[in-house]
């Protein structure tokens, strides 16, 4: 045993040395083949626990601020470590608790932490540094509004192309989110390439909330993400207008011409449907016991079968006189100087053309009395679009007198004057 203790402290500060020397040179051969390092990271942030604003009807009024909020993230390991966190560093997760938020109001400004732990057990890792290391958090009540949604066309559809307004597979949108952002909201908008809009098609569109300016509302919901947008493309065709008469006039008088304004209409619909629609009928006009021409009006759309509607959506109304006439009648010519247009529209011109001859029917004494070169009428132009038209006249005859239905013809076109102070 002495013999052994000898041994051992012989030269000890050698072999001490020797001990600390085989030290170092292990840590040296791990640091070479190991070396320690330090990489940066980028993450995005994730919200945790959000339920426990909207189970009280709140919510982060910059939740996509925040989820839109990278985080530079400093790690210290071993290099084999590091590489493996580059090719996945799903291990590593970037987070802010809501979880203490349970006495939040709406208002309210919470500075919160940003939380960053490595998951999956995996251990060697040490996170130096994060920045940001906290983030403001603004809280809002939740919001919610129901909207119609609007197609917008982007281009122009072909102009020998027919089609029917746009069916939508739903009209209405809910918008939700803080009550900020959806105050904003003016409308949601579905858009379409017109290129895209070839025959009768189904198209996908993506839902987008805009402000009253056109500009893209954030920070919002929509219940429905996108929606499908079916185009049908449709025929045109011209009818005919149909009236029958019932009843019998007053004593002394006699059914006249029966006439419509227009006396034609071109409509717009599905081939299947028009191949049926021979004509459009009216109903029945009564004349028992009138004295004098009889006038009705008719909304074009009452009559036509659905989904077929007039190409022309400014003259929505049918005008159809019946001329009952008295047995005594006097026939004069009107020329267009005795006429005034009423009912025109500025920007356009309009000139009445021609003479008409009208049946004045009424007693005779009265009838005698009529001068017919100091007759005056009117010509009602409302509605008529540029073009030729032939317009019936209204004369302004004495009590017990009545004029026959009579047209003129009236050219409306583009006033293209230039104002005098204009160059």
């Amino acid at each position: 045993m002495k013999k052994f203790q000898e041994m051992l402290m012989k030269d000890l500060g050698w072999k001490l040395l020797s001990i600390a020397i085989a030290i170092i040179m292990w840590f040296m051969v791990i640091n070479i083949n190991q070396p320690v390092d330090t990489r940066t990271y980028s993450k995005y942030i994730t919200l945790e626990n959000m339920d426990v604003l909207t189970d009280r009807g709140l919510t982060v009024r910059n939740a996509d601020e925040l989820i839109s909020t990278k985080v530079n993230i400093k790690i210290k390991a071993q290099r084999t470590a590091l590489d493996r966190l580059n090719q996945s560093n799903d291990w590593l997760q970037v987070s802010i608790d809501l979880g203490g938020l349970g006495s939040a109001m709406d208002g309210d400004k919470v500075s919160l932490p940003v939380d960053v732990v490595m998951v999956g057990g995996y251990t060697g890792y040490n996170i130096v540094s994060k920045v940001p290391t906290t983030v403001d958090v603004y809280i809002e009540r939740v919001a919610s509004k129901e909207l119609p949604i609007e197609v917008v066309i982007s281009g122009e559809l072909p102009k020998d192309a027919i089609y029917a307004s746009p069916l939508l597979s739903t009209e209405t949108v809910k918008v939700t989110g803080p009550a900020s952002a959806v105050e904003q909201v003016a409308a949601v908008r579905a858009g379409i390439n017109a290129q895209d809009v070839v025959g009768s098609v189904q198209l996908g569109a993506k839902l987008v909330a805009y402000d009253a300016n056109g500009t893209a509302v954030k920070g919002v919901k929509l219940s429905v993400s996108d929606i499908t947008v079916t185009y049908n493309s449709l025929n045109a065709k011209t009818i005919p207008i149909k009236v029958n008469i019932s009843g019998t006039p007053a004593e002394g008088y006699v059914l006249g011409d029966t006439v419509s304004t227009p006396q034609t209409l071109e409509v717009i619909g599905a081939p299947e449907l028009l191949s049926e629609l021979i004509y459009l009928q009216l109903p029945d006009i009564d004349i028992s016991g009138s004295s004098g021409n009889v006038r009705k009006s008719f909304a074009v759309q009452d009559y036509l079968p659905e989904g077929v509607t007039p190409k022309d959506t400014n003259n929505l109304t049918i005008q159809v006189n019946v001329q009952v006439m008295g047995v005594n009648n006097r026939e004069l010519t009107v020329h267009s100087d005795q006429l005034v247009v009423t009912g025109g529209d500025s920007g356009k011109s309009y000139a009445i053309s021609g003479s008409v001859k009208v049946t004045i029917t009424g007693d005779g004494g009265i009838l005698d009395g009529i001068n017919e070169s100091t007759l005056a009428g009117t010509v009602d132009v409302s509605g008529l679009s540029v073009g030729h038209h032939k317009v019936p006249i209204q004369l302004e005859l004495p009590e017990g007198a009545t004029a026959g239905y009579a047209f003129i013809d009236v050219i409306i076109s583009e006033d293209t004057t230039v104002p005098d102070n204009e160059s």
